[in-house]
């Protein structure tokens, strides 16, 4: 199959896609799938006509695309849009596309419902459940609506932050994680209420 494996984009999370995206590429090249690494937010400078080409060096557009996140902060500056150069085309011509991307603009549901309105086939969850999923106070109150078994928890925002658990009728130890964000990026383990203090502050600085 011809197989785009979509990576990097502009999160916090850059960094740990652009490692999955290697491996998957690399997983399905060693299956004979003609798989390409593609930069969901700089695309693939790399990739010329043949976009599926036979031989394929994974190595060199992992090394591209760490270059490219060091002037990440200066681009998003001036830059509105999310995908980068024929990022669509490239998905468009594949069988399908693979989705490596973690954090905002990958997870949430967002690529999902672009690829969702252009026909393109993808890999993982839908827009919707993607979008529900990213967010864990929505995620929990599906739990507990479902009478799925979910530790206690409680969303604050900036307007209501208080550290004091009591607050909440919780108890030490205690996880404060951003609400919309990825595998562990944030996670702050408490067990005294300056770390809760500074979990919260972390979490809306993220």
């Amino acid at each position: 199959m011809n197989i785009v494996v979509l990576a990097g984009g502009n999160s916090t999370e850059r960094e740990v896609s652009i490692s999955s995206g290697q491996g998957v590429c690399q997983a399905l090249r060693e299956r004979n799938h003609k798989a390409v690494l593609v930069d969901a937010y700089f695309g693939n400078a790399n990739l010329t006509e043949e976009l599926f080409p036979e031989k394929y060096d994974v190595e060199r557009d992992v090394a591209w695309m760490r270059q490219q996140s060091e002037g990440l902060e200066e681009v998003m500056k001036t830059r509105k849009e999310f995908f980068g150069p024929k990022v669509l085309e490239f998905c468009k011509k594949a069988d399908i596309v693979f989705l490596a991307l973690h954090g905002a603009n990958g997870e949430d549901g967002k690529v999902q419902s672009v690829l969702d309105l252009l026909g393109v086939k993808y890999t993982g969850c839908g827009h919707i459940s993607s979008g529900m999923a990213m967010d864990k106070g929505i995620t929990k109150m599906v739990f507990q609506a479902k009478g799925i078994p979910t530790p206690k928890g409680v969303t604050l925002e900036k307007h209501n932050c208080s550290s004091h658990l009591s607050d909440y009728g919780m108890d030490f130890p205690v996880i404060v994680k951003p609400c919309c964000g990825g595998s562990s990026v944030g996670c702050v383990y408490c067990q005294q209420s300056a770390g809760v203090h500074y979990g919260i502050g972390r979490s809306l600085f993220l």
